[in-house]
C-alpha cells in the first residue's frame, strides 16, 4: 500500500502530462495526436526529470483492451486469404533473422559495442525478455533497454508519417471513433470481459508469449469470426490506451543523459532508420509478391512495438488481423532465436566479461 501511494502522485501527474500532449497534437492536427502527443510529453518529462511514475500496474489490462479490439477485426473472410497470409508469414522468418544478424553486425563491429549487448539490442522483439536475458549474459541492461525504447520511438513516429506521405489515409489528427461506452449493450460488455479474462488467464497458463494480448486476442477473433458476438471495444478505452502506451513507452527515457545519447542512443537512432528504409523495401517486395494492401504490410513488417503497431492499425482501420499475425510471429521467432543464442553463447561471454 505504501508503495501505491508514493506512486500514485507521479502517476496522476504522468497523465495529466501526456493528455496535455495529447491535446495538444489533438489542435495541431498531427498524425495519431492522442498515442504520439502522450508519448512526446511523456518522453520529454522524463528526459528533463519531471518526478512522473509509469503506471506498470495498467500495462497487462490494457494490453487485454488491445487484444479484445485486434480479434474484433477476426472475420471468416480471413480463411480466404490463406495463401496470401501463409507466403508472407513465412517471410517474416527469414527477415527477422536478417535484421538481428545485421543489428549485431553494426553494433559490434562498427559501434564497437561487446557481443552479449550488441546482440540484445539489435533482436527486434520481446524488450522484457531481452532485458532479462541480456542480465544473465552480462550485458549491459540500461543499454539494451534504452536503445530497443529508441527504435520503437523511432518507428511509432516515422510510420505515421510515411503513411500520411505516400496515401491518401487522413492520419492527420486521426482518432478512432468507434462506439461510446454508454452505447455498449450490457451482454457485449459481460461478452468482451469473460473473453479477456478467459483469454488471458488461459494463455498465460500455457505459457504462450505475450499472454496478455495474445490470448484475448485469439478468443476474441475465433467469437467474431465464427458471429458468436459482434461487440466492439468502445472507444474511451482505446483512448485511454493509447495515453498508458504513450506513457509507458516515453517513461522509459528517465535520466537519460547526454553522455547516454551521445554513446548509446546516437547508435540505435542511426540503425532504426536504416531498418525502417529496409523494412520499406522488403514491405514493397511484399506486397507485390502477395497484392495486399501495401501499408497494412508495411506494419506487418516493421519490427517497432507489438501493441503500439497494432494500435496504430487500429486507429488508422488497416488490416488489424492481417498485421498482427505478422507481428506474433516476429516476436516468436525474435524470442526462440534469442534464447537459443543466449544459451549457445552465455558461458563464451561470460567468460569474455570476466577475463
Amino acid at each position: 500500500m505504501h508503495l501505491t501511494r508514493t506512486r500514485l502522485p507521479g502517476i496522476v501527474l504522468a497523465f495529466v502530462i501526456a493528455s496535455v500532449g495529447a491535446a495538444l497534437f489533438v489542435y495541431l492536427s498531427a498524425p495519431l495526436p492522442i498515442f504520439l502527443g502522450a508519448l512526446t510529453a511523456s518522453m520529454i518529462a522524463s528526459i528533463v526529470g519531471v518526478p512522473i511514475k509509469r503506471p506498470r500496474s495498467l500495462s497487462t489490462p490494457i494490453r487485454v483492451v488491445l487484444g479484445l479490439a485486434i480479434g474484433a477485426a477476426f472475420t471468416p473472410a480471413l480463411l480466404d486469404r490463406i495463401d496470401e497470409l501463409a507466403i508472407s508469414l513465412a517471410l517474416v522468418v527469414p527477415f527477422t533473422a536478417a535484421i538481428t544478424a545485421a543489428g549485431y553486425a553494426f553494433y559490434r563491429y562498427v559501434a564497437g559495442f561487446d557481443a552479449p549487448t550488441s546482440f540484445f539490442v539489435s533482436v527486434p522483439g520481446g524488450l522484457t525478455d531481452m532485458v532479462f536475458m541480456a542480465k544473465d549474459a552480462g550485458a549491459n541492461e540500461r543499454m539494451v533497454t534504452l536503445m530497443q525504447a529508441v527504435r520503437m520511438v523511432l518507428i511509432v513516429f516515422a510510420i505515421p508519417v510515411w503513411v500520411a506521405w505516400t496515401s491518401d489515409l487522413p492520419v492527420g489528427g486521426a482518432v478512432l471513433d468507434t462506439i461510446h461506452i454508454w452505447e455498449i449493450a450490457p451482454l457485449d460488455a459481460a461478452m468482451l470481459i469473460v473473453l479477456g479474462i478467459v483469454g488471458w488467464r488461459v494463455a498465460r497458463w500455457l505459457g504462450i508469449l505475450g499472454a496478455a494480448m495474445i490470448g484475448p486476442m485469439m478468443l476474441s477473433g475465433a467469437a467474431h469470426a465464427t458471429g458468436l458476438t459482434a461487440a466492439q471495444v468502445p472507444s474511451e478505452l482505446l483512448i485511454l490506451a493509447q495515453l498508458v502506451l504513450g506513457i509507458l513507452l516515453g517513461g522509459q527515457f528517465r535520466g537519460l543523459t547526454m553522455d547516454e545519447f551521445t554513446r548509446w542512443v546516437s547508435w540505435a537512432l542511426a540503425f532504426s532508420v536504416g531498418l525502417m528504409i529496409v523494412a520499406i523495401w522488403v514491405a514493397t517486395m511484399v506486397t507485390q509478391l502477395t497484392g495486399a494492401d501495401a501499408v497494412s504490410v508495411l506494419l506487418a513488417y516493421t519490427p517497432g512495438g507489438q501493441s503500439e503497431l497494432n494500435l496504430l492499425a487500429i486507429i488508422l482501420q488497416l488490416d488489424v488481423a492481417f498485421i498482427a499475425l505478422h507481428h506474433i510471429v516476429r516476436v516468436a521467432v525474435s524470442i526462440v532465436g534469442a534464447q537459443l543464442v543466449f544459451s549457445a553463447s552465455r558461458d563464451a561471454w561470460r567468460r569474455a566479461r570476466d577475463g
